[in-house]
């Protein structure tokens, strides 16, 4: 749906019951278009729980100043923003979409090759299941340690080729703080070409059953700290070689990424 379709929508051209029944919505806007449209054609959408926008020129998509109608936002839980190429900034740090992040359960990052970050520091995403980001080249890290505690909920996490990540989490080295994520069960960390490591500080994936690490050259250790993952019995890295964990996940990933950069 572009802009033509998006005025039809306020100006109210289609049939109301058509309308409620919609489900996903996808935008897509031509390259003069800077600035993400208004709010207010969701309250024509009251059933809308996906939002999709790809190919669009826009550098914020929730803007800085409340809209009188941030409420509507509330309806949604799955977000995919795909081939931003100008993006820079999501805007979910601007305190009005603090009930939507809320919200939010399935968060996908495709091709937004200037995004600088996800989010910063402060944000919430307690109700966050699903965590997808590809292609995003600009990023150095994903999250803050003060953000990553807030993944209570977060069951699966997949980072692929975003060649400028040196680590998923970013915060001080302390033995207090310490990243739980008490419900992650799938972790699939691939072509990180900078990849140094997951998080400096402790973790522990009490769920975690699957774990996959390959193509991240520059990693020496999910963590310098202690790391505690008690369900995890392997752990798949380069081609699809499955790795039977030693003693712990710690021990096993540095005896074979350290014998991977000694090759």
């Amino acid at each position: 749906m572009g802009k033509n379709e998006l005025k039809m929508i306020v100006d109210g051209e289609f049939q109301t019951n058509l309308l409620h029944n919609l489900k996903v919505l996808g935008l897509s806007f031509d390259n003069e278009c800077d600035e993400f449209p208004e709010y207010g054609f969701l309250q024509q959408l009251p059933n809308v729980k996906k939002l999709m926008v790809w190919s669009s020129s826009f550098k914020l998509i929730f803007c800085h100043q409340r809209p009188n109608n941030s409420e509507l936002l509330l309806q949604l839980k799955e977000l995919r923003l795909e081939f931003l190429g100008e993006l820079v900034s999501i805007g979910l740090e601007n305190s009005w979409t603090e009930p939507f992040v809320r919200n939010l359960e399935t968060f996908e990052v495709i091709s937004c090759s200037s995004l600088e970050n996800l989010a910063t520091c402060g944000v919430s995403f307690s109700n966050l299941t699903c965590l997808k980001v590809k292609n995003c080249d600009n990023l150095s890290y994903l999250f803050t340690s003060s953000t990553a505690k807030s993944l209570g909920r977060l069951q699966t996490m997949k980072i692929k080729r975003c060649k400028s990540i040196e680590e998923i989490l970013c915060g001080e080295e302390s033995d207090e703080n310490e990243i739980i994520f008490p419900q992650l069960g799938c972790l699939k960390l691939r072509n990180l070409v900078n990849l140094r490591r997951f998080y400096r500080g402790n973790l522990s994936f009490p769920s975690l059953e699957k774990l996959s690490v390959s193509d991240c050259d520059d990693m020496v250790t999910l963590c310098p700290s202690t790391l505690k993952a008690d369900k995890l019995t392997q752990v798949t890295i380069e081609y699809g070689e499955v790795i039977s964990l030693d003693t712990d996940l710690n021990s096993t990933t540095r005896k074979e990424f350290g014998r991977k950069v000694c090759v």
